[in-house]
């Protein structure tokens, strides 16, 4: 199997020379063959002159220009393709991630026929972790699993290994992060997808993805919103549908329970001519929606096959 580890960086001089090094051991003592690839996502220190003394060992790709972990992803997947490999795994550069559990993550791969191996965090051990951090973790976990029809136990961890199939479907549209934009798009697609538990998580230096916890948050509604209307668009738009019906057949209860009780209700004949309008301009609202909607849909089907990556 041709295997890369693919490393996202960003401004990682203190990290990234062990970041590296762990994967080379990795190499060394488990005796496992793979290509190391290093994205430099226009880091403003050394990082970049540090990636180019390691030049015999990895392979690297820079810009100048500093363009978000999502396209960093997608410029990942696309060397990917062009360069035919069967198996990618992403590993973070701050090393929080344990290199030794890489080889757990590509067996699951294999041996389970599955396209995306997910290593899951253990929240409850990680002291580094706020309270409120972990609990908001987990009830996004078990929110974003619901709506996706399956039992995940850590949606947001970067640390993923991915099948030569989910190598060439995915492609993210959003300009924040991958993580959970591509799992709605693999379950659209019908890619297999599972986790493992790693076995311990280090305490890094903070995200240079987001600010505060706020802005993480608002962000992931934002992006899961996104996802469920363009990857899980029957469903939502027949959920808002539902919804935005209430109102309409409280108006008509009001008519027709005692109409049909006494045979008529002259009282309350508003009731049924406001219903009648308010069912109108839902269903013309509701077509007009998913005309807006299918045409975003088919911007994102031109710029994900006319997609060249901004780091080559």
């Amino acid at each position: 199997m041709n295997k890369l580890i693919a490393v996202p960086c960003f401004n990682e001089e203190e990290n990234i020379s062990l970041c590296i090094d762990s994967l080379l051991d990795l190499k060394k003592n488990y005796e496992i063959d793979f290509d190391i690839l290093v994205v430099n996502d226009g880091s403003r220190d050394k990082t970049l002159d540090i990636l180019e003394q390691h030049d015999k060992n990895i392979l690297l790709i820079s810009s100048k220009q500093n363009y978000g972990l999502a396209e960093v992803f997608n410029s990942i997947l696309y060397f990917s393709r062009e360069q035919k490999y069967s198996e990618l795994l992403i590993f973070d550069s701050d090393n929080q991630y344990p290199s030794e559990d890489i080889p757990k993550l590509f067996k699951k791969l294999s041996e389970d026929n599955v396209d995306i191996v997910i290593g899951s965090r253990d929240f409850k051990s990680m002291n580094h972790f706020s309270s409120s951090k972990k609990f908001f973790q987990r009830l996004g976990s078990f929110l974003v699993s619901f709506s996706l029809g399956n039992n995940l136990n850590d949606v947001t961890s970067g640390f993923r290994a991915y099948s030569s199939r989910a190598i060439d479907t995915l492609f993210v549209t959003n300009s924040f992060t991958y993580t959970l934009e591509s799992l709605y798009q693999a379950k659209r697609e019908n890619l297999r997808f599972s986790d493992i538990e790693i076995r311990y998580t280090n305490k890094t230096r903070d995200s240079r993805l987001f600010d505060s916890n706020y802005e993480y948050i608002s962000k992931s509604i934002k992006i899961i919103f996104k996802s469920l209307l363009i990857y899980r668009s029957k469903l939502s738009v027949a959920l808002i549908a539902i919804l935005l019906s209430l109102p309409g057949i409280s108006l008509f209860s009001r008519f027709f329970i005692k109409y049909i009780q006494e045979g008529s209700n002259a009282g309350n004949i508003q009731s049924l001519v406001v219903g009648v309008g308010y069912f109108n301009s839902l269903f013309i609202a509701i077509v007009l929606f998913s005309i807006v909607l299918n045409n975003y849909k088919n911007k994102i089907f031109f710029l994900t096959n006319l997609y060249k990556p901004k780091h080559f």
